[in-house]
């Protein structure tokens, strides 16, 4: 069991992070351990392996430990609270400016007391090998990663509106609970995380550093990664909808709902299962996103649809009215 001791100020300064590059570090976890619970990862897996002549395979297989359960904490850099959204550019300069050091002792590591492997063993022969594997991470996200990354994006920018709204109603004790039953909250600032394999255990002070949410579609429990110690307090969460991923026909709306307000806007009814913004509908219905503004304004005018701003977009979801007209012919 860990412990984070929270205060008002970390409260006040949690953070979701949304990051390209700690869901390419952690995708690694799958390219050769199939873990049970990720069959919405199949056909993805599938992908990344007819595409590995792009990309250095077995540089990327070499940062996972033998037993499948270890990576690197410097592929997974740690942002501050006020920068949420990170790029992929941003967070990998972070990598690739890890110190010598520090990516030796965390490469060590992965040996889990044996030999190395081959390319782990050229990794830290090298003088500085942060770099080496910054750039072979950049030309594994472009094949493997940057094709599905608008749907993960969807799902992760779907996850954090969904658990603001949890904040927004019932507080911190239901925005933590709605994480894993493995996370509890306390009144008395107490924030318990209950892993069955971490590198620390005990009770830590935040030490003022606030508090940064990761949900990811690459990961089946929460999990806390880099050692409380040193960085700011921090949970890794399955994201709420991952199984989406899989879904690679567009969303079809029930004939009779097709016939009362039309094809476009039945399906695009259909497609907001969760919060959507118009690029996000566009591409999962494969039409313009002029055509979906025009659909959803019509949609809005007659309460069905509603919007949100999240920073810089633009979310949409069903209406109580919205869902009605949706499901209605299923409880029929």
């Amino acid at each position: 069991m860990l412990t984070y001791l929270l205060d008002v100020g970390d409260l006040a300064d949690a953070r979701f992070v949304v990051s390209p590059l700690n869901e390419t570090a952690l995708s690694l976890f799958h390219l050769n351990h199939v873990h049970g619970t990720a069959q919405h990862l199949t056909a993805w897996r599938r992908e990344a392996d007819a595409c590995s002549d792009r990309y250095d395979r077995e540089l990327v297989d070499a940062l996972v430990s033998p037993s499948g359960k270890q990576i690197p904490d410097f592929l997974t850099p740690i942002t501050a609270p006020s920068a949420g959204r990170p790029s992929f550019e941003v967070h990998l300069a972070d990598l690739a400016a890890t110190t010598p050091e520090a990516a030796h002792a965390e490469l060590a590591e992965l040996t889990e007391d044996g030999p190395p492997s081959p390319a782990l063993a050229r990794l830290l022969a090298l003088d500085d090998p942060a770099p080496v594997i910054a750039e072979a991470l950049a030309a594994y996200y472009d094949a493997a990663i940057a094709p599905v990354w608008p749907a993960v994006h969807r799902i992760l920018e779907s996850d954090v509106t969904h658990r603001g709204r949890e904040l927004a109603i019932g507080g911190p004790a239901r925005l933590f609970e709605s994480l894993s039953p493995r996370v509890e909250w306390t009144r008395t600032g107490e924030l318990s995380v209950d892993l069955a394999c971490t590198k620390s255990s005990g009770r830590f002070s935040s030490g003022g550093r606030g508090l940064i949410l990761m949900p990811s579609v690459f990961i089946s429990r929460v999990t806390i990664a880099h050692d409380p110690r040193r960085t700011a307090p921090h949970i890794g969460y399955p994201a709420r909808g991952s199984a989406t991923l899989a879904e690679s026909s567009p969303p079809v709306a029930d004939d009779a709902l097709r016939r009362l307000i039309g094809t476009a806007k039945a399906d695009l009814l259909a497609a907001l299962g969760e919060p959507a913004a118009v690029v996000d509908l566009a591409r999962a219905l494969g039409v313009s996103p002029s055509a979906i503004s025009q659909s959803l304004k019509v949609l809005g005018a007659n309460g069905i649809v509603e919007s949100s701003r999240y920073g810089r977009r633009v979310l949409y979801r069903r209406t109580a009215l919205g869902d009605a007209l949706l499901h209605s012919r299923a409880r029929m």
